[in-house]
């Protein structure tokens, strides 16, 4: 089968990874092309031509299509009646603000063949525009087995106590909430930590910026790293904070979780829906609230105990999910869009 998958952008992203790992089961079945959304390099673009897979720039003659992210939506739309499209949304709420803000998005969701989502949370998030969509809707959690790949996963060598931030620099990330939390500690103990935000940058707030230049060795942005050395740096942390106000289901939790480094989230909906609860297996504060995200950081910095608790409690939710091939599962999506596809040419 001739399968183009059409990505939104090459840098590192979840849902960049997400392709480029289904595009790598694939690959072995299959007459794979990527193109992406919005032109430009990246790491993960380095990885889809190391894969071998040709990097096109329009979407070309094919037998089905895998739409990545909600900002295709208005592709999916597009490509829909020439061929049967399979589109993996990965936003929650944050999708449903894209779509008041621009339109043209909706139409992919009465488009699409098929509709995969992480979580069912992003099933209700979307409703208003599920109701009447023709599309199949799947929910199917991913998992990035890239860690277990890795024979010579070194942590990267550390002075003082680390945290660590994966994701692009943005406002959504809430990124200068790890800021703002560290300088609330007391100073002993801050003068022990330093953090290193992992991503590409794009905004920080003037207040985050000042501190950051302040103390420069205590506030690090690494900027977008290959995968293998981003995973070397989440193995060395002693605590993993994504503070955002919106994602579904982030993929950097569950290599924390096999990594065994404790989480610090914010208190999302979505994320009972995955399985996290306070204490259990994570660390939670409400969005924006600096001073319980500076408390949870104070208690896994300092608490050899709540550490061994957190992390076995998140290996645990991972391996249970791990026992589920996410990957298969999505090829039997691709096969049943074209199936589908088949029988509605012979008019049936």
């Amino acid at each position: 089968m001739k399968i183009l998958l059409l990505n939104d952008e090459f840098y590192t992203t979840g849902a960049s990874i997400a392709m480029l790992r289904l595009a790598e089961r694939l690959v072995q079945h299959h007459e794979v092309t990527v193109m992406s959304r919005i032109d430009g390099d990246g790491e993960i673009k380095k990885k889809f031509e190391a894969l071998g897979v040709p990097i096109v720039k329009n979407i070309q003659s094919v037998d089905l299509l895998v739409a990545n992210t909600l900002m295709a939506g208005a592709h999916v739309a597009e490509a829909a009646p020439k061929c049967p499209v399979v589109w993996w949304i990965h936003e929650a709420e944050v999708g449903r603000d894209m779509i008041l803000r621009f339109p043209q998005l909706a139409p992919g969701f009465k488009h699409a063949s098929h509709i995969v989502f992480q979580t069912t949370y992003q099933k209700i998030v979307y409703g208003s525009f599920l109701f009447d969509s023709p599309a199949t809707v799947h929910v199917l959690p991913f998992w990035n087995d890239a860690i277990y790949k890795q024979e010579h996963l070194q942590p990267v060598p550390k002075e003082k106590k680390r945290i660590v931030c994966i994701g692009t620099i943005e406002p959504r990330k809430r990124m200068e909430d790890t800021i703002m939390a560290v300088e609330a500690m007391d100073e002993s103990l801050r003068e022990q930590v330093e953090c290193v935000f992992i991503g590409k940058f794009l905004q920080i707030s003037d207040a985050a910026r000042q501190l950051v230049e302040a103390a420069p060795e205590r506030y690090r942005f690494l900027g977008e790293l290959p995968n293998e050395e981003t995973l070397c740096y989440l193995a060395s942390a002693d605590a993993y904070v994504l503070a955002s106000y919106s994602e579904s289901q982030p993929l950097t939790i569950w290599e924390a979780f096999e990594l065994e480094v404790p989480v610090c989230l914010s208190d999302l909906e979505t994320y009972r829906h995955v399985g996290l609860h306070h204490a259990r297996n994570a660390m939670l504060h409400p969005v924006g609230n600096i001073e319980m995200l500076s408390t949870n950081l104070r208690m896994l910095l300092t608490s050899e105990a709540l550490r061994k608790s957190v992390t076995r409690g998140g290996k645990k939710l991972l391996l249970n999910n791990l026992t589920s091939d996410w990957a298969e599962e999505f090829e039997r999506i691709i096969y049943r869009a074209q199936t589908q596809a088949e029988i509605t040419k012979m008019g049936y």
